[in-house]
């Protein structure tokens, strides 16, 4: 019980500002990589959610988590969290230990009514590099 308070409390924290990093019309299959980044192509299921300093909305399909150590993933959501790139909502998950893992279904909550707008699942995380400071 302690720890769904723990994790409740944490979800309540990572408020999505809805103001996007970046946005891409792009529609060929080059997969989207966040302004002053690239991908390295290094993946993960699972990150430590002790270690999760922001998740940031970066466009409708795509989320970066910024850890504590300053490293950087991008993770891939479903359809139903665009309502996360709005202003005023937050995200909110319950997970079953100590680790956000590809998967796990996500809320998207309405700060005024603190009701739910959307869910998703959360994608593998996409390890980035930021660019050198002249190349972005």
């Amino acid at each position: 019980m302690k720890l769904f308070a723990a994790l409740t409390a944490l979800s309540a924290s990572l408020v999505m500002t809805g103001a996007a990093l970046s946005q891409s019309d792009d529609t060929d299959e080059t997969p989207f990589v966040p302004e002053g980044y690239e991908l390295t192509g290094e993946t993960r299921s699972c990150l430590s959610l002790t270690r999760i300093d922001s998740i940031d909305t970066i466009n409708e399909s795509a989320w970066l988590v910024t850890m504590r150590n300053r490293d950087a993933y991008l993770t891939r959501v479903g359809s139903g969290c665009r309502s996360a790139a709005r202003p005023f909502t937050y995200i909110s998950y319950s997970v079953p230990g100590s680790q956000l893992c590809r998967g796990e279904i996500v809320r998207v909550m309405d700060q005024g009514s603190d009701t739910v707008v959307g869910s998703c699942g959360i994608g593998e995380f996409e390890k980035l590099s930021p660019l050198p400071e002249d190349a972005s």
